[in-house]
């Protein structure tokens, strides 16, 4: 349920005018979108080589999906990457400085001792009675 406020808030969004973001293709008085020109195609795309949205980029219906279309032309065509790789700059993790390296720690060595020490090992522990049915039977033959 919502409150009171949020009804008011959200119909105060409703009738909020947004002034429409300038068509860029329409101001630079481009006819047509070619998957060559690159450097107008990476002005509708993110640092990551993503597709900008229409709301973001200012075009269209009809020239959005040009651009769509020309940028996986360019890409196929391999004049525009698919991703760019990005470098962060993180901070080092917590704890990680007074660690030591795990490939230099060494185990110190113990003893393996038995828990079955006084156990011979000429006898068989585990025995299956089907089996011993069969060497019964054969012994017996």
């Amino acid at each position: 349920m919502t409150s009171k406020k949020n009804k008011a808030r959200a119909a105060r969004e409703l009738n909020r005018k947004f002034k429409k973001k300038a068509n860029p293709l329409a101001a630079e008085k481009v006819v047509f979108i070619d998957y060559k020109d690159v450097s107008l195609l990476q002005r509708f795309m993110t640092d990551r080589s993503k597709i900008r949205g229409q709301r973001m980029s200012g075009t269209n219906v009809q020239q959005q999906r040009e651009l769509a279309t020309a940028i996986k032309n360019a890409r196929e065509m391999a004049l525009l990457p698919y991703t760019k790789r990005t470098v962060s700059t993180r901070a080092p993790r917590p704890g990680k400085e007074g660690r030591e390296d795990e490939s230099t720690l060494e185990m110190p060595e113990q003893p393996i001792t038995s828990e079955y020490a006084n156990v011979n090992d000429d006898e068989d522990l585990t025995t299956d009675a089907a089996t011993e049915e069969v060497v019964e039977s054969a012994e017996e033959a």
